[in-house]
């Protein structure tokens, strides 16, 4: 199956940019004031914000099913002396982590990606498998003007209710 994502990664070192997006320095201010050191990011791209995470001394594992992306992640993070697990994923199959591995997972945008409502739930189903006990899995979404936003916030919403999560929304302050 061609990966169009390998195709986009590979005409352009930084696609998304260098800097952490915004939503990863929303984030990062929770993950300090809660104490948490182990992180999965599930979509990770070409890495910016997982090497922003790992570069304020936070543990990452960081998933992308582009391995464009992931090759050239692992080589921002070797020039910026960084540590990472970097994996090449496929989001429809099981995370490759023991249960209850991680303080919390990260996404930005990742959900919003052309999934069906089962193939959600059943990633939504491995997040919680693999957080521990209290976890927090902190995930972005495109806006209401996107096909997949009313999709994407209706599952969440069932699935949360159902699976005894807490939701809270950071939205930019315009």
């Amino acid at each position: 199956m061609d990966n169009v994502w390998d195709n986009v990664y590979g005409k352009d070192a930084s696609f998304f940019g260098d800097e952490p997006s915004k939503f990863a320095l929303s984030c990062y201010n929770l993950m300090k004031k809660n104490d948490l050191k182990k992180i999965l990011e599930i979509g990770c791209g070409q890495g910016r914000d997982c090497l922003f995470f790992t570069s304020k001394g936070i543990e990452v594992a960081a998933l992308d099913y582009s391995k464009v992306a992931i090759e050239s992640l692992l080589e921002h993070a070797k020039q910026k002396d960084l540590s990472v697990d970097a994996r090449v994923y496929d989001a429809k199959k099981p995370l490759p982590f023991e249960s209850g591995s991680f303080d919390a997972v990260y996404s930005n945008m990742f959900l919003s990606m052309r999934f069906s409502f089962d193939e959600l739930k059943f990633i939504l189903s491995e997040v919680k498998r693999v957080l521990k006990d209290n976890g927090f899995h902190f995930f972005s979404v495109r806006n209401h003007n996107d096909e997949f936003y009313a999709k994407v916030l209706r599952m969440m919403m069932i699935f949360m209710i159902s699976m005894d999560f807490r939701l809270d929304f950071l939205q930019d302050k315009k």
